[in-house]
């Protein structure tokens, strides 16, 4: 499905005026040379002028308070369901004219002020600075939320759209009368959200962010950003949307549905790894490309397959290799940033790895499958234990000291039980490429959240 994404290079202007307010609102228009004019009055001669409009006057500027409701913390990071900010656009004034945002101020001590007029024009936050802020809150509060843009919305990702319906502003310019002091300014902010699946509205609501930067010389931009980050926590302080997002694990990735319909077997913790490995060792894979190979797992016997997006990197399609044969993989979804891929084939008879309900805890024994060095040692087996979770950049990794690889990349790693518990992603050698025991593996509940498989 196609999306047509409004992404604008969003660009929030302001121009300064030097009029009081009028209590019946203010005049625009150009003139003949294209001029653009404010006044309290009509023009003189409006046959002559073009494009007279009045100023809307929005009162209450200078009262920046806002609640703040502290982000409701996903317990699982990882497991929720990716969405994707697909628009973030800027409505006030969208009637098409201009209003008074705020006051801007000057003087030594801010002592003079005339009205701060929304229009085209001056404050500038070009790209996409206030839609990574969302996603900065959103990832540090445990949620998956990525930036779109022009082209398709991935299957099974949520949609997340935002738009600016108002905004307040002041601002003290003191370098204007010769005061080093620069310039403070304060911003208030109210977003209007919808998050989706597919054609089905999820939420719908409403959130407000402000900071106060006056007194320690706020750039106009700077105290925006903070505010927008403020409107994102309170966001993720409403329960209806913390519901939706499956801060619980499946919630959102099942009324999406998963990426790639992809259906997982849990185990139930009553076998060992020894009693089946032979059935284990059919649900490991090799992952070949034109740069070399990897490993990986197979998910659901329908024919689905996880590994690393680093082993896949920009491709379209990898060869898996089930034992004596080769088939060719279609990658229907890559998370780069948890360097997690899905992929899709097609073959009969296959095995699929039953996935643990319950991860394994510091000491527990673990054991690695996968493809080291050579296609020659596919399907090896090394055994060690979860040595520690590790946490980096927001996200929980298991440390191994099971034997780890150039070629192990995305292959499977099993508990006790024989049961599924993270896939491989790296490890630490010394400079002739041995290992030194030190292996890093993604936890399976974070990889099958990263490609939107509902666990």
């Amino acid at each position: 499905m196609k999306t047509s994404y409004a992404f604008m290079a969003l660009v929030l202007a302001f121009t300064l005026v030097a009029f009081p307010a009028a209590a019946g609102g203010i005049y625009k228009w150009k003139d003949a040379q294209g001029n653009l004019h404010f006044s309290d009055t009509p023009p003189p001669d409006v046959q002559t002028k073009s494009g007279v409009g009045k100023v809307d006057v929005k009162g209450g500027y200078g009262n920046f308070n806002v609640s703040n409701k502290p982000p409701i913390r996903n317990p699982r990071p990882g497991s929720a369901a990716m969405a994707t900010l697909s628009r973030f656009t800027l409505r006030p004034g969208s009637d098409g004219r201009a209003f008074t945002a705020g006051r801007a101020y000057s003087g030594r001590n801010c002592e003079n002020s005339t009205d701060l007029i929304w229009d085209e024009g001056t404050v500038d936050v070009k790209g996409k600075a206030l839609q990574e802020a969302v996603a900065e809150r959103f990832r540090d509060a445990g949620y998956r939320l990525s930036i779109g843009g022009e082209g398709e919305l991935l299957p099974g990702n949520l949609d997340l759209e935002a738009d600016l319906v108002d905004i307040k502003i002041d601002v003290c310019n003191m370098r204007m009368a010769g005061n080093s002091a620069g310039t403070g300014s304060r911003v208030y902010v109210k977003l209007r959200w919808k998050l989706s699946a597919r054609d089905s509205e999820l939420y719908k609501g409403s959130s407000e962010g402000a900071y106060d930067g006056w007194h320690n010389g706020s750039s106009v931009r700077d105290s925006l950003l903070r505010a927008v980050r403020q409107a994102s926590d309170n966001l993720l302080g409403d329960p209806e949307l913390v519901a939706q997002l499956g801060a619980g694990g499946s919630n959102a990735a099942a009324s999406a549905g998963a990426a790639s319909q992809a259906s997982i077997k849990y185990g139930d913790a009553a076998s060992k790894f020894r009693e089946h490995s032979r059935e284990l060792l059919q649900a490991a894979v090799t992952v070949r490309t034109d740069r070399g190979h990897g490993s990986g797992v197979i998910i659901d016997p329908a024919g689905y397959a996880l590994t690393n997006a680093h082993v896949v990197g920009d491709d379209e399609d990898v060869q898996l290799i089930l034992g004596a044969r080769a088939v060719v993989a279609r990658v229907v979804k890559r998370d780069r940033r948890n360097d997690v891929a899905l992929l899709h084939f097609k073959a009969e008879s296959l095995t699929a790895a039953p996935v643990a309900r319950h991860m394994p805890q510091p000491g527990d024994p673990l054991y690695v499958i996968g493809t080291p060095l050579s296609l020659k040692l596919s399907h090896s087996v090394t055994e060690g234990i979860l040595s520690a979770v590790r946490e980096q950049d927001g996200a929980s990794f298991f440390q191994t000291d099971a034997a780890v690889n150039p070629g192990n990349s995305g292959g499977p790693v099993f508990d006790e039980a024989g049961e599924l518990v993270a896939i491989t992603v790296a490890g630490l050698f010394n400079k002739d490429g041995g290992s030194l025991n030190v292996n890093y593996l993604i936890p399976i509940d974070r990889a099958l959240g990263a490609v939107g498989v509902a666990h």
